[in-house]
């Protein structure tokens, strides 16, 4: 029994130490959106296009430790892990469209997709998180 509980508090405390480095990375993005959209100039970046490039790839670094929280906290068959697969689904779309320069479906330019994208990694953000923060709570 001892053993079992030990196990359980090592996933709990891997999916905290996961779900941290997540939001750190997340900072990075936070600080491209509030740089790019404040006119001012980001590393890496020279219009409109490379900002949501650089924002997807910011986000999909998130997304794989956002994976790992959901996995430790919730498992596999949680809603947390079909919305963000859902919405990592649509991201990765729109990001492989960006990177062919190609129309991004009804989103007018890319700074409305950059926009776009900065709320679905928010959104994402938060389904991680609120799954970890529920899986602490009912186990």
């Amino acid at each position: 029994m001892a053993e079992t509980e030990a196990v359980a508090k090592g996933g709990r405390g891997t999916a905290i130490v996961v779900a941290v480095i997540g939001t750190l990375i997340g900072v990075a993005a936070v600080y491209v959106v509030i740089t790019h959209l404040g006119g001012r100039s980001v590393p890496l970046v020279t219009d409109d296009r490379t900002a949501f490039i650089v924002l997807a790839v910011v986000g999909m670094v998130m997304c794989a430790f956002g994976i790992q929280t959901i996995l430790n906290s919730t498992g596999l068959l949680s809603p947390g892990t079909f919305i963000g697969a859902a919405l990592g689904i649509l991201v990765l779309i729109a990001f492989i469209l960006a990177v062919r320069n190609r129309p991004m479906f009804l989103l007018a330019d890319y700074r409305t997709g950059f926009i776009a994208l900065a709320v679905a990694i928010l959104v994402k953000w938060s389904v991680s998180t609120i799954s970890l923060i529920y899986s602490l709570v009912v186990k």
